[in-house]
């Protein structure tokens, strides 16, 4: 209560607050805690064109003037006071959208709470969710999800912890944040990268025409890459604590980060694999044309899918610690993970849903 919303263009969020950004007006209102990012009030919007967040700060940039400001917790990447921006951002950089903002329409979630616009008369939870807001708009389908800590082409990336600004035709970059969990990137080769991945700890650079790659940030969790070899590689995707570069066309893929979450996949067969999915302590990945998926990662909270059927399965979605593997034609699905939060939902009548929603520990299937 007392944000004003008129004019807002985009809605971003960190994990503890949000940001209205009224861009034709060079204005923002923030609210939330204050430490991650909640006061924005000594910041000038004028000119910022996107805004970018991890889990405590978030990064306004002015893509035109080639300048950014920052703000929120000043450890983790709120404060940025000492990036020579002039160096590493230019007037004609590279931006894509960041996946932290919801610019179609209006939905935008933190750890605590999930706002959903939707156009349905029938919403069916498989568990409680903390804070649920129904009103009428277009619907918006958070998942399926296969690694949301991905960056093609963007100026700026973000882990839960730090961020990169990377000027891609000269491979200068600049990193800021909490330095053993990529908030510090000296020595790091980032020419000749295609793009960046994250985990909440670590970063990876791609080098795909060169099939190599460089990784930093907190070892354990995937910021040690260098006995992986990245030739042919096609994609990467990621959890919280491990990464998985696959080799689509060779059927192949490697893992590295944290062994219990993912970070070990050396008894997984990635022939035919056309898609893998993550929530944030396991991986799943679908073999679509067969009817199969293989799982890996915390077994408790979705790295065991052993008894679960996957053939017809059209979109597999994910929360934190479960997944739903979704047969929209039959009408069924089959849950799996944390049982708690969203991994059982032996008693949801699936028939006639058409979208599947989620927040950190639960789900909503709407018809």
């Amino acid at each position: 209560s007392g944000v004003d919303f008129s004019s807002v263009t985009e809605v971003y969020s960190s994990h503890w607050a949000f940001v209205a950004l009224k861009k034709d007006l060079g204005q923002a209102v923030c609210w939330g805690e204050y430490t991650g990012g909640g006061d924005c009030s000594r910041v000038d919007f004028s000119g910022v064109t996107e805004i970018y967040s991890n889990d405590y700060a978030f990064v306004a940039f002015k893509k035109d003037l080639g300048q950014a400001a920052c703000w929120g917790l000043a450890s983790n990447g709120g404060d940025c006071s000492e990036i020579d921006f002039s160096t590493v951002l230019s007037p004609d950089a590279s931006v894509a959208t960041t996946a932290a903002a919801a610019t179609t329409a209006a939905i935008t979630s933190t750890a605590t709470v999930t706002t959903t616009i939707v156009t349905t008369t029938t919403i069916l939870t498989t568990t409680l969710a903390t804070s649920t807001v129904a009103a009428t708009s277009t619907g918006i389908n958070i998942g399926p999800i296969s690694g949301d800590h991905v960056y093609h082409g963007q100026a700026i990336s973000s882990n839960g912890h730090a961020f990169v600004a990377l000027r891609r035709d000269s491979g200068q970059a600049a990193c800021w944040g909490y330095s053993s969990q990529g908030g510090s990137c000296s020595g790091v080769d980032l020419s000749s990268v295609t793009d960046i991945y994250s985990s909440a700890y670590a970063f990876v650079a791609l080098k795909k025409d060169l099939g190599q790659a460089v990784c930093w940030g907190y070892l354990p969790d995937g910021g040690d890459c260098s006995g992986v070899n990245f030739n042919g590689v096609t994609e990467i995707y990621s959890n919280n604590y491990a990464f998985v570069a696959l080799k689509k066309d060779l059927g192949q893929a490697a893992c590295w980060g944290d062994a219990s979450h993912g970070g070990d996949c050396s008894g997984v067969d990635f022939s035919g694999a056309t898609e893998i999915y993550t929530n944030h302590v396991a991986f799943v990945a679908l073999k679509r044309n067969l009817g199969q998926a293989t799982c890996w990662g915390d077994s408790s909270r979705g790295g065991d899918c052993s008894d679960v059927d996957f053939s017809g399965v059209t979109e597999i979605y994910s929360n934190d610690v479960a997944f739903i593997a979704f047969r929209k034609v039959l009408g069924q699905a089959a849950c799996w993970g944390a049982s708690s939060h969203g991994g059982d939902c032996s008693g949801i009548d699936f028939s006639g849903v058409t979208d599947i929603y989620s927040n950190n520990y639960a789900f909503v299937a709407l018809k």
